[in-house]
């Protein structure tokens, strides 16, 4: 009690500190962007935010030749770890700077997750975003609490759908394992307003998942289909949209009383949006409703339903920027594990008053985030967190910026983490504390006519981490994570560019008074790609490398390459891509299962635009 009273006496001496360097002026409209900004409510593009941040565009997405968000998010983001499992009939997990669980996944800027499960990204599933109606991704690394609450503490991926325009397009490709996969979009537009619909499906046949590590056998994938559409309406100032999916699953595992288990699953979910700006002011609701069958038993299933409202006014007095406004959201949950055990049904209430200040303090820019998380919920404790950030950014001359942040950050225990009755004998626990902690950042960023880059330090400290042990969550002394990221891109010609990044990343839990690495975090992650543009043609190869993953086998660093090529004429698109080219092998460890990561695969597409 304290600590917090005197971190609300910080924030309050920090606001007055801030306010009392303000020049007196007339208040000002501070026009709200047509697009939110990720990582922060005041600039007015990414380059501004101060922090990493790396944006994937619609292009890069095509010419990926990854057939799934996860894999997207691997090739275009320096640093970030993904457990990419082979074929689809396993959802993947991405980390950030040793970050799972405390990352927060964000559409069309509202907040998705599972309340049922765990928390954060680690909750999930990457394959129910069709990548074919995605128009850009945002990943802002970095402590984020102050502006997007809880489980934002290692970084922000917001995904950023794709809006009605005149024209459409039709897109078909196939894969190895029976892979297919079919889109099709039709958009009109007529006296400023925008409307479209949209139709996925996406399927896959007999692959190799996982190796039994008793045994030594390998499982496999049987089938996968998922089918999921959607529509989208807007005007000027608005914007509509709508997206249902289902998927049904099929796969093996070793046996409890026979050699193999075939385990069924169907997963289903809808996903609403409903975003208005005016001159200074936005609202932003969103409603999502996810559920998850195990269908061999009909009794295991975990139901989500979550209301998410946000408003916000923006305004400018002088040299000051300011945004205020108060987040809602309402999680619902209904889980069963088996039929031997009880329904469980829980819910909770999120409210945030939140604000943040921007202005010139000499030849730096300060910016004060201040947001106040009140946690209301069923038959567990109520958790009031004040979360600040200070950021200074130091403009120079030739276009870079230096940046220096530190962060207070916050991530709740899940529904499913306080009062779980699971299979296997899992137990919630609802005595479990929030995670919390401080997040620190320094590096500089910038461009040129030759590119882009940037170079940073971060730590982060947290305590509470919460993990899974004997059955049940518990939480647990400290975590820290500290590294050195960089980045750089070159257009070396007009036909030629280059990117290089490379990650050094130490994830460490404390047990019994010793810091010891964290399990399955890599420490070194390089990666080089480079892209050929000529006429009709592009085409591009990426390398990876990575290595000490903490837990594996030193002879389990591995070496990637990925490459595609691409033809254009008129309206017709070809391309011809191959993931893992060599067939690197490399494994994969989840709850104790040793999973395979994606071979060698070769994929043909084909997309007609109109």
């Amino acid at each position: 009690m304290i600590q917090k009273k005197r971190l609300i006496m910080l924030s309050m001496v920090l606001l007055l500190a801030f306010f009392a360097t303000s020049a007196t002026g007339t208040e000002k409209v501070y026009e709200v962007p047509e697009e939110l900004v990720t990582g922060s409510r005041l600039a007015t593009s990414l380059e501004e935010v101060p922090a990493p941040t790396y944006v994937i565009t619609r292009g890069q997405i095509d010419q990926s030749g990854s057939k799934d968000l996860a894999t997207v998010l691997e090739k275009h983001v320096p640093g970030m770890f993904v457990k990419q499992k082979s074929g689809f009939s396993n959802a993947s997990q991405v980390t950030i700077r040793g970050f799972l669980t405390e990352i927060l996944v964000l559409v069309d800027g509202i907040p998705y997750y599972r309340s049922s499960h765990g928390a954060g990204a680690a909750t999930v599933d990457f394959r129910s975003f069709p990548i074919s109606n995605i128009e850009e991704i945002h990943v802002v690394k970095g402590a984020g609490s102050a502006v997007y609450g809880s489980m934002a503490a290692g970084g922000v991926i917001n995904i950023i759908t794709k809006k009605g325009a005149q024209g459409g397009f039709l897109e078909g490709e196939i894969g190895p394992n029976d892979w297919r996969r079919y889109a099709i979009q039709g958009n009109a537009a007529d006296n400023g307003l925008n409307a479209g619909l949209w139709y996925s499906r996406k399927e896959e046949g007999r692959h190799r998942l996982l190796k039994d590590t008793f045994s030594m056998e390998d499982f496999y994938a049987l089938k996968y289909r998922e089918d999921a559409y959607g529509f989208t309406f807007s005007g000027k100032n608005w914007f509509l949209k709508s997206e249902i999916g289902e998927y049904k699953n099929e796969y093996e595992t070793p046996g409890w009383f026979t050699p193999v288990d075939i385990n069924s699953e169907k997963g289903q979910y809808q996903r609403y949006a409903l975003r208005y700006a005016g001159s200074n002011y936005y609202i932003l609701m969103g409603y999502d409703d996810q559920r998850y069958y195990i269908l061999q038993n009909p009794d295991n299933y975990y139901k989500d339903r979550a209301f998410t409202t946000e408003f916000a006014k923006q305004k400018q007095w002088g040299e000051t920027l300011a945004s205020w406004g108060l987040f809602f959201r309402r999680e619902e949950s209904t889980f069963r594990g088996s039929s031997f055990d009880p329904e469980v049904e829980q819910n909770r209430t999120n409210y945030a008053p939140f604000a943040e200040f921007s202005r010139p303090i000499g030849d730096f820019i300060g910016t004060l985030g201040l947001r106040y998380e009140i946690w209301r919920q069923d038959d567990a404790e109520n958790h009031n967190e004040l979360m600040p950030k200070l950021t200074l950014q130091y403009p120079l001359d030739n276009g870079s910026t230096w940046y220096l942040s530190a962060g207070r950050f916050f991530a709740m225990p899940s529904i499913y983490e306080l009062y779980a009755k699971g299979p296997w004998g899992t137990v919630g626990n609802p005595n479990l504390k929030p995670e919390k902690g401080w997040s620190y950042d320094l590096g500089i960023k910038g461009a040129d006519h030759s590119g882009s880059w940037n170079l940073g330090l971060f730590y982060s400290d947290m305590e509470d981490k919460i993990i899974w042990r004997n059955s049940t969550y518990e939480n647990v002394d400290q975590f820290k994570s500290y590294g050195l990221e960089a980045l750089r891109r070159w257009d070396i010609t007009s036909k030629w560019t280059l990117s290089l990044s490379g990650t050094w990343m130490k994830a460490q839990e404390k047990s019994n008074d010793e810091w010891v690495n964290s399990y399955g975090f890599p420490e070194w992650l390089l990666k080089t790609s480079a892209e050929y543009h000529s006429g009709p043609w592009t085409a591009g190869v990426d390398f990876s490398y990575l290595a000490n993953r903490n837990g594996y086998p030193s002879g389990d660093d591995y070496f990637q390459t990925d490459v595609f090529a691409e033809w254009r004429s008129g309206d017709h698109t070809l391309r011809l891509s191959c993931y893992n080219l060599f067939d690197e092998e490399f494994m994969y460890d989840s709850a104790g299962w040793e999973y395979y990561g994606t071979e060698r695969s070769i994929y043909i597409t084909w997309k007609y635009s109109f």
